[in-house]
């Protein structure tokens, strides 16, 4: 894991349960952006979080501030920790999502995340064709809406 903390950047092509694709870039500290095939985007600067559907014109804008970013934040707080080899298992009974395995490459590079939701429900996302330390602009991760876009603030917050 400390392999992937200390890169500054990295970009890799990744398929979503076997079909969606798309291309995920990352700059150190807690940017991202992805453009999925089909259109959407999901894009973070550290400070806020965008998802945007084309097909709905929908855009949601998620606050980060207060949050632990990065994959430090997504693995935290789970109360069981395996190590098998290249493979992380991390548990827990009272997440929404109560199971992520990560496996890693031989460098330390993520390969494949599986997450299971506490209703079975499991994605896995696999990356592909990795390029480290390469030059990515911020303005990639300053994602603007389209102008006809509905915006929702803050739909990780809402209620189902």
């Amino acid at each position: 894991m400390s392999k992937l903390n200390s890169l500054d950047t990295f970009r890799a092509t990744v398929t979503i349960n076997g079909g969606l694709t798309g291309v995920l870039s990352y700059k150190n500290p807690y940017q991202l952006h992805v453009r999925l095939n089909d259109g959407r985007i999901i894009s973070a600067n550290g400070k806020v979080l965008w998802f945007y559907s084309p097909d709905s014109s929908l855009s949601g804008k998620q606050d980060l501030k207060g949050g632990t970013g990065g994959l430090g934040g997504l693995l935290s707080g789970y109360e069981n920790v395996t190590v098998s080899g290249k493979t992380f298992r991390l548990t827990s009974s009272t997440k929404k999502i109560n199971e992520i395995i990560l496996i890693v490459s031989d460098n330390d590079i993520p390969r494949v995340i599986k997450m299971k939701r506490d209703d079975e429900e499991v994605t896995e996302i696999s990356f592909s064709g990795i390029a480290t330390n390469i030059g990515l602009g911020t303005s990639l991760f300053n994602f603007q809406p389209p102008t006809n876009s509905q915006i929702v603030e803050n739909p990780l917050n809402q209620k189902e």
